[in-house]
């Protein structure tokens, strides 16, 4: 209790202390102005001051405090309101006469940048020098929300942080790199609180990615000596999940299991075969662009030393990356090695190529490729038994192919089943009955975006059709080619407009379950932790040998005091039992003590009483006080329920 007093003591002295220091500040001795001075006097006194004791440039110890003064000042004796107040009540505020404290005034740097603005530029450059400088708004309307498709590199500093200097080379340079394999780079001033407070920003310098619009901290309170190029890079590569959005393939086998599955994913496949343990981001964010029409996957090409390889794959170098693109074929359709393996070719790639050469419509996304609104060009449905056209769908893959290679037509299947696109259904039944054994072809045209034109023209197939088609493809398919193509010049006849129906999307990607349970766990975490300044400011010290010595100090003391408990007990059980006339003369003398002499009575004092009849008969009497009884009902006195109860009765006590 003297402790604690003591402390009390003291914290009263050093209050006291400080508004002692805090009533003695001075804006006009601050400055060397007398009460008199002009505003001309005041702002070059002060341009003069600020300029000997900015910390960047005065390297005494005082020079930030100093600095703070000078600027608290300056803020009291230009503003006319401010100074009167302070002249006739000593502070800046009628409603406090007791003085005024210098953390109450606004940013010290602020006002120095207001009079010097860019040409104080100690360590580097202005953020005019940057390649692109932003903003909360665009960072919340345009990176953030884009970043699944397009990650960003921010880099945050200040006009005089003398420890920016060597990370910012260090991200300039780098800058290039990022931008070249499709990743956005830009800075933004730490200083810009709302924007600070989004990233979870607390210092500067700060480098931050951000990427499936999460946002991850470079070197969190770490050495400026772990900003280099290489920690840079590879921190950046780790920022972005690969592995969750690329498939890694064992065995070449596995390419060709991948590729047959095109009917069911409805997806195109690209497949980079590289000696590297992690793909080149030069073809991960075209993948990470093209995430819901193209289906990416690695191999290693250490495998192919020892496996026995597909023919497409034999001429593949294992000593340079190859990127293969496939659609329904087993041969990829394109080949990119090299030097022609630039983020650039690679996106041209796989954006020119987004669908197979017959999709099925899947969604929204699905139908506006196909069907591209306001264009010239028709195209064309298959509409019918999903089975029949699962059946023969390699000879309707040979037409869709020579429509669009000839005349840049574009054709895709519509199952208007129940368990698929049913809204269809309703403008399909006059010409195709529901649960019909039968495969059609509608043309469409879209001059706006909710409005489809559509023509049956009544190419159609049955099973008998579909098996001669098949025979004989290439003579039939140039057939339809010739009658299909006409759509393109004729005016069309019987043309019936619908409202676009409901599409619904089933491109979602199959993930399991504890994959999408984890991810959203992630994005919570990184939301309410990793953008928020404060708490990552405190798990800092949650891995410091100081914190575990602390922790591990409180465990033994735990242990140590439940130690002392249980041989408190053990103690108390050796001792022998009163006799029924002790036991009593105790509780007669317990219940004529005040309640605050039995609080403050030891807990060793309570013992355990023998009950019988005479026992029973003194709480029985008339005149008896009133009291509880706890009764345990034991075969022997060494029975072990009896030191649980002797344990509890202490805890009651």
């Amino acid at each position: 209790m003297h402790f604690v007093q003591l402390i009390f003591v003291y914290i009263v002295l050093c209050l006291s202390d400080l508004s002692a220091k805090t009533n003695d500040f001075n804006p006009y001795e601050v400055l060397g102005l007398s009460r008199t001075a002009s505003d001309k006097d005041i702002r070059q006194a002060y341009k003069k001051l600020a300029k000997h004791w900015h910390p960047d440039k005065n390297s005494e110890p005082n020079a930030h405090e100093q600095f703070t003064k000078i600027n608290a000042a300056y803020e009291i004796l230009s503003d006319s309101t401010k100074r009167q107040n302070y002249d006739e009540y000593g502070t800046t505020s009628q409603d406090n006469h007791r003085g005024f404290n210098t953390n109450h005034f606004r940013d010290p740097y602020d006002i120095f940048r207001a009079h010097f603005s860019g040409d104080f530029n100690f360590f580097h450059e202005s953020p005019t020098g940057a390649k692109k400088f932003i903003h909360t708004r665009e960072f919340l309307s345009n990176i953030l929300p884009n970043s699944d498709k397009k990650p960003y590199v921010l880099f945050g500093s200040t006009n005089f942080c003398s420890t920016c200097r060597q990370p910012l080379g260090i991200f300039r340079a780098l800058e290039k790199q990022f931008n070249d394999v499709g990743i956005g780079t830009a800075e933004f001033n730490a200083h810009d609180q709302r924007l600070s407070n989004e990233l979870g920003i607390s210092s500067a310098p700060s480098l931050c990615v951000i990427s499936q619009r999460r946002v991850y901290h470079f070197n969190d309170h770490g050495k400026i000596t772990e900003y280099t190029e290489s920690n840079v890079k590879e921190f950046v590569r780790k920022s972005i999940p690969i592995k969750r959005f690329i498939k890694i393939l064992q065995t070449p086998d596995d390419i060709l299991s991948l590729i047959s599955s095109y009917n069911k994913t409805n997806r195109v496949y690209a497949i980079l075969i590289t000696k590297q343990k992690a793909p080149t981001l030069k073809f991960v964010i075209p993948c990470l662009q093209q995430l819901t029409r193209i289906q990416c996957a690695l191999l290693n090409s250490s495998v192919m030393m020892t496996s026995q390889l597909p023919s497409f794959l034999k001429p593949i170098s294992t000593l340079s990356d190859t990127v293969l693109f496939f659609k329904e074929d087993k041969n990829p359709i394109a080949v990119i090695r090299d030097n022609d393996l630039t983020f650039e070719n690679v996106q041209k790639l796989f954006e020119s190529n987004q669908l197979l050469h017959l999709p099925t419509i899947t969604s929204s996304n699905v139908f506006n490729l196909v069907c591209q609104t306001n264009s010239a060009k028709p195209c064309f449905l298959i509409i019918g038994d999903p089975n029949l056209f699962e059946q023969y769908r390699s000879s309707f893959v040979y037409l869709a192919k020579q429509l669009f290679e000839q005349h840049g037509l574009r054709m895709a299947y519509l199952d208007s089943s129940a368990t698929q696109q049913i809204s269809f259904s309703k403008i399909f039944s006059p010409i195709y009955p529901p649960n019909d054994k039968r495969l059609l072809i509608v043309v469409i045209r879209r001059w706006f975006d909710d409005t489809v034109e559509l023509v049956n023209t009544e190419i159609e197939f049955d099973g008998k059709s579909l098996n001669e088609f098949k025979r004989n493809n290439f003579n039939m398919a140039a057939d339809i080619e010739a009658n299909l193509k006409l759509y393109l010049t004729i005016r069309w006849q019987n043309i019936k407009k619908f409202t676009l129906p409901t599409i619904f999307d089933f491109d979602d990607r199959n993930e399991n379950v504890l994959i999408i349970i984890t991810n959203l766990i992630q994005d919570k975490w990184n939301y309410w932790f990793e953008r928020n300044s404060i708490v990552r400011s405190l798990s800092v010290y949650v891995f410091t040998y100081q914190f575990l010595l602390f922790f591990l100090s409180i465990l033994i003391y735990f242990f140590y005091a439940k130690t002392n408990s249980s041989s408190n007990v053990q103690n108390d059980l050796k001792q022998p039992r009163r006799s029924y006339f002790s036991s009593s003369a105790a509780a007669t003398t317990t219940m004529n003590r005040r309640p605050s002499e039995i609080y403050r009575e030891s807990t060793k004092a309570t013992k355990l009483n023998e009950f019988d009849e005479s026992f029973l008969q003194i709480y029985t009497d008339p005149n008896a006080s009133n009291a509880i009884i706890i009764l345990l009902i034991a075969e022997t006195p060494n029975d072990s329920c009896v030191e649980y109860f002797h344990r509890q009765i202490r805890l009651i006590s």
